[in-house]
């Protein structure tokens, strides 16, 4: 049995390197969330082995979906991005549209913050041990990723968009909010492996119906 003992107290670097990484944390507009998602992500990172979110492997699951060239951090300003164009497009089209712009930021930024517990070398290492044990892994990223955002005190409609952005989305009912996230997520992925930008021999998680491009060959 082991137990876990967590640090409260986040450094400066911490914090400065969570903010280079992910610079649109300054777009979204409400001060008190803007911290909180830095405060999160900062928590996070203190609690693994991971200095900064640009050091996690660029992955949709640990050595699973993984990017050729690249980390995590870029993933998540794509996703962040993608779904604020989603936002945009069906606001302008169609104003009657409401949608809260800062829980969607927010939410796309903090989707996968519990990749530092998920990809951790060290949390790897043990859950490999002996999976009847520890399970493998013990907490998926989604789901220890709504610990975290509820641990810091985030809205609970990022703590569910965090959590219903993977497969556990599949078992309850989704936000509107978490929907545009998890669109977003889940085409990134699918759009980089038709591109090639996937390492051969990861990518039996995606759907079925993606054929993956292989590095180095010429779209026809």
């Amino acid at each position: 049995m082991r137990y876990v003992t967590y640090k409260t107290e986040s450094s400066e670097q911490t914090i400065a390197s969570v903010k280079e990484d992910l610079p649109e944390i300054q777009n979204i507009k409400g001060a008190k969330l803007r911290e909180k998602v830095v405060q999160a992500w900062a928590y996070a990172l203190t609690n693994s082995s991971f200095s900064r979110i640009s050091d996690i492997q660029g992955a949709g699951n640990p050595d699973q979906i993984v990017l050729i060239s690249g980390h995590q951090g870029q993933h998540l300003r794509d996703v962040a991005s993608l779904a604020m164009s989603m936002v945009d497009k069906f606001e302008t089209r169609f104003p009657q549209v409401k949608i809260n712009r800062d829980i969607v930021l927010a939410g796309a930024l903090c989707h996968d913050i519990g990749k530092p517990w998920e990809f951790d070398p060290k949390n790897l290492t043990h859950w490999r041990g002996d999976p009847s044990a520890t399970g493998e892994p013990s907490l998926r990223h989604s789901v220890y990723g709504a610990h975290i955002c509820l641990t810091v005190g985030l809205p609970k409609e990022i703590a569910h968009i965090t959590l219903g952005h993977s497969m556990e989305g599949q078992h309850i009912g989704l936000s509107t909010k978490c929907l545009i996230v998890r669109c977003a997520d889940h085409i990134w992925w699918q759009i980089a492996a038709a591109t090639g930008l996937i390492k051969a021999g990861t990518t039996s998680l995606l759907p079925n119906y993606i054929r993956p491009r292989m590095s180095g060959v010429a779209p026809s």
